[in-house]
């Protein structure tokens, strides 16, 4: 009894470390299940073993204690060696499950006949006879599992896919989630999981969307106008996907001219990122930038014609919007502070230079340190300024509605700007650069001097303004000669 209660205590040691190996993450989940059942084994039979009645078949119980700690033994050795090997070359699996088993089960079959024939008088030839028979029978019932099962074992030889890997075959697309003896389980877009037999994969011609890189090529393409040249739409193009954090830097972006169609040029735009997994959002959300970006520019993405009646009841209406437009711009800019020094006809000339630009939201408008000559007035949406800070993250300086602006003094005096401005919902906003503040200028030089009095003042008050002056630039004198230098007045 001494003997049985020594083996007791052994056991729950095991699976009290078992149990607490599940629940503690430093605690490595050693394989301890075999080693616990060859316990149970000898404790049964040192409790029964002072009965006569056991003395018949305690010995089989003996021999298959044996047997399990064999394979107790093999199986913790086989996991400290797998241990070891993925730590040494830093890789999760370094071996695929159905690997892995197959392995376990021919050293599990070689350590029951070895056992067998050292621990009791088995006669092996007749069981490897008898084995022989029943494995060709079991063969010719399950072909096609067997089929699957070394198709896998083919498949984690060739490596041609992981798991974790993008892969395609036929109608089925998806991330590989296991690779069992009969199927490959693949998880597509739609989140369903699809059961692939190993066999016809291992027939079967597949594509694999993350070899022999993570790096990809991406496709999209766009009917433009004819009017725009596309050393134009190439600018715009690259220009775009540059702001998009997942499009890779190198290799470049190309764009490519693929067809003069019936009413649109067709551009091929190739781009290289390295998640597939993320490629139809990518892809959704680079079509949105563009639309922004597109419009900005006033370039057209035209829309199959038919022949079109009552053409001046459009135009009409088309002049009407002009109109309109220009009426709500000339309101807004009688509300700028800054341009309060300006005439009504000088406010009427400048609303019918000015520009509109829309952009979406998340889209970058100016950003910090970049060069600039232009102010922007929100017309309708919201904007917030960013700053980078000490820690190289971005802070928020303030949000900015509709009759906000900023940007006035890169206007005035070409100063690069001193922070990030972005679009958080769609905005529209009135570009003002310096080539049509160039008008006002020139038609009214003293107009400089009553323009850096109102900035500078607004300056005084804090927080109205964005971006801050240099401390020279406090003296009147010195940022008026500025705003004239840099006007060439």
């Amino acid at each position: 009894m001494n003997l049985s209660f020594a083996y007791l205590i052994f056991i729950l040691v095991l699976v009290i470390y078992m149990v607490a190996s599940k629940n503690i993450k430093r605690l490595p989940s050693i394989p301890l299940g075999l080693f616990v059942t060859s316990l149970l084994l000898r404790c049964l039979v040192s409790i029964v073993n002072v009965y006569t009645w056991s003395e018949g078949w305690t010995s089989h119980i003996l021999v298959a204690a044996d047997v399990v700690l064999t394979w107790a033994v093999a199986h913790i050795v086989f996991w400290f060696l797998m241990v070891v090997i993925s730590r040494f070359k830093e890789e999760k699996d370094v071996l695929p499950k159905i690997t892995r088993d197959f392995i376990m089960f021919l050293t599990f079959v070689i350590l029951l006949l070895i056992v067998l024939r050292i621990r009791s008088d088995v006669n092996l030839a007749s069981l490897l006879t008898t084995s022989a028979i029943l494995t060709v029978i079991m063969g010719l019932a399950a072909q096609a599992t067997l089929s699957n099962f070394f198709s896998g074992l083919i498949i984690q030889a060739e490596r041609s896919f992981a798991i974790g890997d993008w892969i395609s075959l036929n109608e089925h697309e998806g991330r590989v989630v296991g690779i069992s003896w009969k199927s490959t389980q693949v998880l597509t877009r739609l989140q369903e999981l699809v059961y692939i037999p190993n066999s016809i994969l291992a027939s079967s011609t597949f594509c694999n969307y993350s070899k022999p890189t993570r790096k990809k090529i991406a496709q999209l393409f766009i009917g433009l106008e004819y009017g725009v040249p596309p050393s134009t739409v190439e600018q715009v193009v690259i220009q775009t996907l540059g702001q998009n954090p997942r499009v890779l830097k190198r290799p470049r972006v190309i764009i490519r001219v693929i067809e003069f169609g019936d009413f649109a040029i067709t551009y091929e735009i190739r781009f290289w990122h390295n998640s597939y997994a993320h490629e139809p959002q990518l892809k959704a959300d680079i079509n949105r930038q563009l639309w922004y970006a597109l419009r900005r520019n006033n370039i057209r993405i035209p829309f199959p014609i038919r022949d079109v009646f009552h053409g001046h009841i459009e135009r009409r209406y088309s002049q009407k919007q002009e109109l309109d437009l220009r009426v709500e711009i000339e309101q807004i800019l009688s509300n700028i502070p800054i341009l309060a020094p300006l005439s009504d006809s000088a406010r009427a000339d400048l609303s019918k230079r000015v520009g509109i630009e829309l952009y979406g939201a998340g889209e970058l408008i100016v950003q910090e340190d970049e060069a600039g000559d232009s102010m922007y007035i929100i017309r309708s949406g919201a904007c917030q300024a960013l700053r980078m800070g000490q820690q190289k993250k971005m802070k928020l300086l303030s949000t900015m509605h509709q009759g906000d602006f900023f940007g006035e003094i890169s206007l005035l005096t070409g100063d690069s700007r001193s922070a990030t401005i972005e679009a958080i919902e769609d905005t529209s906003l009135i570009v003002i650069d310096k080539k049509v503040f160039s008008f006002v200028m020139d038609e009214s030089p003293l107009i400089s001097e009553e323009i850096a009095r109102v900035v500078l003042d607004r300056q005084q008050k804090k927080g109205v303004l964005i971006e801050e002056l240099d401390e020279m630039d406090s003296n009147r004198e010195k940022f008026i000669l500025r705003i004239k230098r840099f006007f060439g007045i």
